[in-house]
């Protein structure tokens, strides 16, 4: 027979996978600014977004070491409408770290401050009949963000979010057939682009707390190679 504390993992495991399953759409964010430090969490955030050249749509599973950091995977489908790769979608993957440096909480801080490192894998469609491009991507940034207890079930976790953000794509073709802007205009043979860029987001998190899990929703807005802004919706268990 299973014991009690059995069914509550298991109860969790099913639940994050449905969630992992279910949603469709998220941006990388911190997972253990819903929890205390000591505490372990999983979940998932999911979303949709508008940034810059396309808009996106992502799930994102996390997993939180005793509030101390967190690792998880960004998959997201990018369709642009701009720049070079208009006219084209792309796959993303993206494995993450986030490692929390000071919590306010203990005393130390007015704010809380956390790391993230994520790279990224990006696998373009839709370039016809010329071979697509493909890409990889680097975020390096930080996050400072402050807990306030609204109420007992309710808290508000405003954040702001800065980090390099670069943006790698490589073409390897230059016929004048392709559907992608860049087609037109390549040179001949393999050519590489660097896009190096800021991304700056202010978050509202927010969440409702029950006795074993979160409830989460988190609007944005900022600059992410471009005007960004979006909505996640998650749990934490």
């Amino acid at each position: 027979m299973a014991t009690a504390l059995e069914d509550t993992t298991m109860r969790k495991v099913i639940g994050f996978f449905i969630l992992a399953l279910t949603f469709s759409a998220a941006t990388v964010q911190a997972q253990g600014l819903f929890l205390d430090k000591g505490q372990p969490g999983i979940g998932a955030t999911a979303g949709g977004a508008v940034i810059g050249n396309a808009w996106s749509v992502s799930v994102t599973p996390t997993y939180t070491y005793r509030g101390v950091f967190d690792l998880g995977i960004e998959i997201a489908r990018y369709a642009y409408s701009k720049g070079d790769a208009n006219h084209l979608s792309a796959i993303g993957t993206m494995p993450f770290a986030n490692v929390y440096f000071i919590r306010s909480e203990e005393g130390a801080s007015p704010v809380s401050l956390s790391g993230t490192l994520g790279i990224q894998k990006r696998i373009y469609m839709g370039n016809g009949n010329v071979p697509n491009p493909d890409g990889w991507g680097l975020l390096l940034g930080l996050s400072a963000f402050r807990r306030m207890e609204i109420s007992d079930a309710f808290a508000l976790i405003p954040e702001f979010f800065l980090a390099y953000d670069l943006q790698v794509t490589t073409w390897h073709s230059s016929a004048t057939d392709g559907n992608s802007t860049a087609s037109m205009v390549t040179q001949p043979g393999q050519k590489s682009d660097y896009d190096q860029k800021p991304r700056l987001l202010l978050r509202a998190n927010m969440a409702w707390k029950s006795i074993e899990k979160q409830y989460i929703v988190t609007p944005y807005v900022g600059y992410q190679a471009g005007l960004a802004f979006g909505a996640n919706l998650g749990a934490v268990f």
